[in-house]
């Protein structure tokens, strides 16, 4: 059996596992679910220092869950900030907004006879992109933590006061349950955020086998979780079907929805760039789910028929799985390379940035359990196209507009009404979108308290 080694001390607090947080931290951008769970540890941090709980962080390992020394625990949090939040609040600090300025800068070349000799789509792909990285410094904090957790002995934790609870903000190790049976032994409370049930639903999007890893993660949820926190009433309703077929146990769940970082919450007052002809935005990692292949065909056939002004198309995210034909799209495609600029990192500053110079976001995804662009682009006050899901109307409410994500000429219609500036339609749902109100990372956590405070 695992343990989690160490001991806790006797004050109340939180135990938050940063496992994922460690394993992504050569990334230099992170991805949604790693976004969450760093907002999580940052809110929990700052609560601390300001006199709150006591907060402590575990890390588990193939062998073991162990309790990571206060000063290492901090130390990991801090780098993760540092690599993923550093720099200032001018965006053109960071090099890939700079790029992408840069091109939307330029002049836009759309005519047909010049199509046969333009130069593949290569803008800010993987010239611009950063790779991987591991600093010295970063390769030794990985090494000392899991080096810490793996030996730092056999006694179990257990449970000293009635308000430590141990948070588990992603999804990570719940595929293997064995690491997760110290709970039973330290009778410690845990919370659990429940991201998505989309590998079981649409198994198709994912790598093979990917539903049974979920499933078993499903099933940990069941045994292990006091409180299962859902990010939208989709994936809640979708818990609850599952658990229902499955035979599982139903612990506490409450849907409490995602919050947004401050850089977002500044509204349209801010930089942006300075574009030569008009631009939409699309946000997201570039898979199969994502639907970015069926957008670069409306967008190829839109570019195609001539549409006055012209525009270009941003395509904010790295490459994943199952992404073959967008990609062939992005590389292989004369007609789209004089509009769609690809950037595989581009951090919150920038983006935010980006978005605010946009005509709208284009959010064409096919199956979402959230929609973080969505709520970050509302925020800042820009119009939101999204595809016409249970996730997204949640997230957008009466302030986007939707569509079929497979219907061809709405999406047309929807870039028509949009690219013109002074068009009525997309005047009133910018007025529309300044009301929107998001969730802050403190009003989610705070809603998450009340939640675990009512359940001990």
């Amino acid at each position: 059996m695992a343990t989690l080694t160490r001991r806790t001390e006797a004050r109340s607090g939180r135990l938050l596992d940063i496992s994922r947080l460690l394993s992504r931290l050569h990334r230099k951008t992170p991805t949604g679910i790693d976004r969450v769970e760093l907002a999580y540890v940052r809110h929990y941090l700052d609560h601390a220092a300001a006199g709150g709980w006591d907060v402590r962080f575990a890390l588990t390992t193939p062998f073991n869950t162990g309790l990571l020394a206060r000063g290492l625990g901090e130390n990991i949090v801090r780098s993760a900030v540092q690599r993923w939040c550093a720099g200032t609040d001018d965006p053109a600090s960071e090099a890939a907004y700079r790029a992408v300025c840069d091109v939307l800068a330029r002049p836009l070349d759309t005519d047909p006879a010049c199509a046969a000799d333009r130069t593949p789509h290569r803008a800010i792909k993987r010239a611009q992109a950063s790779p991987d990285i591991l600093d010295k410094r970063t390769e030794a904090l990985i090494a000392a933590a899991y080096a810490q957790a793996a030996v730092a002995g056999p006694a179990a934790a257990r449970r000293r006061d009635a308000s430590w609870w141990y948070l588990h903000a992603s999804h990570i190790n719940l595929d293997h349950p064995r690491r997760l049976q110290w709970l039973q032994a330290a009778a410690l409370p845990s919370m659990f955020l429940l991201h998505d049930l989309i590998p079981i639903s649409h198994p198709e999007y994912f790598r093979p086998a990917e539903d049974a890893h979920h499933r078993l993660r499903m099933q940990t949820l069941a045994r292990r979780a006091a409180v299962v926190i859902f990010n939208s009433r989709m994936t809640g309703d979708a818990w609850d079907a599952h658990v229902d077929a499955a035979g599982l146990a139903r612990p506490r769940g409450a849907v409490v929805p995602l919050g947004i970082e401050e850089t977002f919450c500044a509204g349209r007052d801010g930089p942006a760039p300075a574009a030569a002809a008009p631009y939409f935005v699309v946000v997201g990692t570039i898979e199969a789910r994502k639907n970015i292949s069926f957008l670069l065909h409306v967008w190829r056939q839109w570019t195609r028929d001539g549409r006055t002004p012209p525009a270009r198309l941003v395509v904010v995210g790295r490459r994943g799985w199952e992404s073959e034909n967008a990609i062939d799209l992005l590389e292989r495609s004369t007609a789209l390379a004089a509009t769609v600029v690809e950037v595989a990192e581009l951090g919150d500053v920038g983006l935010a940035a980006l978005l605010r110079g946009a005509r709208a976001l284009l959010a064409p995804s096919l199956v979402e359990g959230f929609g973080l662009p969505i709520a970050e682009a509302l925020a800042l006050g820009v119009p939101v196209i999204a595809s016409d899901i249970a996730a997204h109307r949640e997230v957008g409410g009466a302030f986007a507009e939707y569509v079929d994500p497979i219907d061809g000429p709405g999406w047309l219609a929807m870039l028509d009404a949009y690219v013109q500036p002074d068009a009525p339609r997309a005047a009133a749902m910018r007025r529309k979108a300044r009301c929107y109100r998001p969730t802050t990372w403190a009003e989610h956590i705070g809603t998450v308290e009340a939640i675990l405070a009512g359940a001990v």
